[in-house]
């Protein structure tokens, strides 16, 4: 086909352009007198070469940040799109150091290894039954986190370094029950991360007439004690310990929502990974879909997995199914136990006191959401007293969730209509013609709560010193101050 007069002058001009194109050696060494240059960089997602500020790419370079984006516009719990570093995104969970820890209480730790929790990471034999330190989940570095929205879409990111042009929340070391919920040396009144079958650590609400039969507890996590109550017993391990934290869950919510690519935890499992390598799918309905009879005839609504369920997957993802048996042998239900790099049933089964919020409800049946600023701060349950007024709910009897406030860290229902595969996937329940006082926070949801279960739920409908068989609490610690302010650092 003969070119045309114009075609054969643009390939005339572009050949003069590449016989006098300049090595980079030939160019004029650059000004310091100004900082604003630009480089020419290739993004690999979009296969487009593209212009960006010099200082920016260093910046990239030198403290790689990553995460996820999703559209406002939209419905779908699953993330559009990675940001940031893919690399570092692929590789998350190593670089923060996630998995499972024997943690002392001075917070020292050592790491287990990520194939066999019943040794050390060095091979040394490790035993889970208190006589080392508490078996918890956790990471081994603080990093930021820092949420922004242009436009329609809504970036989470995560990084070892403050995020340029970003108000980031610094997530100090810390770690929570690695089995998902705690047990309580009942001699001693502590609330313990330990695998320990003794009668000392008897779990559910202590019935000594069920050890040796189906119904035993134990093994089993403790329940059936106040959210005050789990937080004194916490306290006993020392400074930065805790009993069940919006800290602890937020920090949960967020790195499975990175790094699994969606808000719905109880999508599907998906063994394999998207085209970029990374992780997508959720963990299925976890313990979640007993019949809610068929449970309290069981156990009256207590704990029923011991607390060893599913250690053998070590620091792995996905999940393992777990029978549950009557006294003659056979299975009554089976649970489908969630594990997320070696953390264990962090969403439904038992709910989760939560001791560093606390519910204020309102005449329209909205609810205020106070926060206790300081893990070292002295606080009565059921006060305001030194707590900080952040987000309201809407006002409702109960639904699932819209939008959610990561403000603060608070994981705070903002507007409910959603359903349980849209949006947030999880529900809020509000109770029914709550019209003043406090309520005590509830997060997780149980065994029979089915869909509405997952690890933003939320339950502000009983009062604060409701106690029940099928309430629980992690046993939660940070190394040193986690603040909920962010801090913003500007771009240099």
């Amino acid at each position: 086909m003969a070119l045309t007069t114009q075609q054969e002058s643009d390939l005339l001009s572009m050949l003069a352009a590449y016989q006098n194109g300049e090595q980079i050696d030939d160019l004029p060494a650059a000004s310091m007198d100004a900082t604003d240059k630009k480089i020419e960089v290739f993004d690999t997602k979009s296969g487009a070469s593209q212009c960006m500020d010099l200082t920016t790419a260093v910046d990239m370079a030198n403290a790689p940040w990553c995460g996820r984006v999703w559209r406002t516009d939209l419905s779908t719990p699953t993330a559009e799109t990675y940001c940031g570093s893919l690399e570092m995104l692929r590789n998350l969970a190593d670089i923060l150091g996630l998995g499972c820890y024997l943690v002392k209480n001075d917070h020292s730790r050592r790491k287990l290894d990520p194939t066999n929790h019943y040794r050390f990471a060095n091979g040394e034999t490790a035993k889970l039954d208190g006589s080392m330190g508490h078996y918890q989940w956790g990471w081994n570095k603080p990093f930021y986190y820092a949420k922004w929205t242009v436009g329609v879409r809504e970036y989470q990111a995560i990084s070892l370094y403050p995020i340029k042009g970003q108000y980031n929340y610094r997530i100090p070391v810390g770690s929570l029950s690695a089995t998902g919920l705690a047990a309580l040396d009942r001699t001693n009144d502590t609330l313990v991360s330990y695998i320990n079958d003794d009668a000392q650590y008897r779990g559910g609400n202590n019935t000594p007439g069920w050890d040796g039969t189906y119904r035993t507890l134990l093994g089993r996590c403790a329940t059936n004690r106040t959210t005050a109550q789990f937080a004194a017993a916490a306290h006993k391990n020392g400074a930065g310990w805790l009993g069940g934290t919006m800290r602890g869950a937020a920090v949960v919510k967020i790195l499975v929502e990175i790094i699994m690519g969606t808000r719905n935890v109880q999508a599907a499992y998906n063994a394999s990974k998207d085209a970029n390598g990374l992780y997508q799918g959720g963990f299925g309905t976890g313990v979640t879909n007993w019949n809610g009879t068929s449970w309290n005839n069981y156990n009256g609504y207590n704990p029923f997995l011991h607390l060893s369920a599913a250690v053998d997957m070590g620091d792995g993802v996905g999940v393992k199914a777990v029978p549950v048996q009557d006294e003659s042998g056979t299975t009554v239900f089976t649970a489908n136990v969630p594990v997320f790099f070696g953390l264990k049933n962090f969403f439904g089964y038992i709910w989760r006191v939560s001791e560093d919020e606390l519910a204020e409800a309102n005449a329209d049946k909205s609810m205020k959401h106070w926060i206790i600023p300081s893990i070292y701060e002295t606080y009565t349950y059921g006060s305001t007293s030194g707590m900080s007024l952040k987000s309201t709910s809407p006002a409702s009897s109960g639904s699932y969730i819209k939008k959610m406030s990561r403000d603060n860290l608070e994981m705070w229902p903002t507007e409910v209509g959603g359903s349980e595969s849209t949006y947030e996937a999880d529900y809020f329940w509000n109770g029914s013609g709550i019209t003043s006082g406090f309520r005590a926070v509830f997060r997780g949801a149980n065994t029979s709560d089915g869909g509405y279960a997952g690890c933003g739920a939320v339950s502000v409908s009983r009062a604060v010193a409701y106690a029940y068989a099928s309430i629980g609490s992690p046993l939660c610690e940070f190394a040193e101050e986690f603040a909920l302010e962010p801090e913003y650092y500007g771009v240099a």
